[in-house]
C-alpha cells in the first residue's frame, strides 16, 4: 500500500486535537476505509513510533507521550536549538 503523507499529516492534525473521533468516524472523515486507517495507524506506529493508543470513553485517539511529526526540513527546528542554547550559554 502507498502511504499518503497528507493523510498522515492530518491523522496527526486531529490527533493533537483530540478530534477523531470513533474509527469509522474518522475513517468516514478522511475519505478512507477503516481497514486502512487501521494501515496508516499501524504505519505511524511501527515505522515512526508514534504512541498512539485509543481511548473508548472519550471516543478519540491520542498519544500517550508528546510526539511530533516532522516531514520535510528540519532547518526551523535546528535553528531555534541552536537560539535556545546560545541563550543558555550566554545566561551561564
Amino acid at each position: 500500500m502507498k502511504i499518503d503523507l497528507k493523510l498522515i499529516k492530518e491523522i496527526h492534525s486531529l490527533i493533537l486535537t483530540d478530534a477523531t473521533g470513533s474509527p469509522e468516524f474518522l475513517a468516514q472523515k478522511l475519505g478512507i476505509s477503516r481497514r486502512s486507517l487501521y494501515t496508516y495507524l499501524k504505519y505511524m506506529r511501527s515505522e515512526l513510533e508514534a504512541p498512539i493508543i485509543y481511548s473508548r470513553p472519550r471516543e478519540t485517539f491520542y498519544y500517550k507521550e508528546e510526539w511530533e511529526l516532522y516531514i520535510g526540513s528540519l532547518t526551523k527546528v535546528k535553528v531555534e536549538l541552536l537560539k535556545e542554547l546560545m541563550d543558555t550559554i550566554q545566561n551561564f
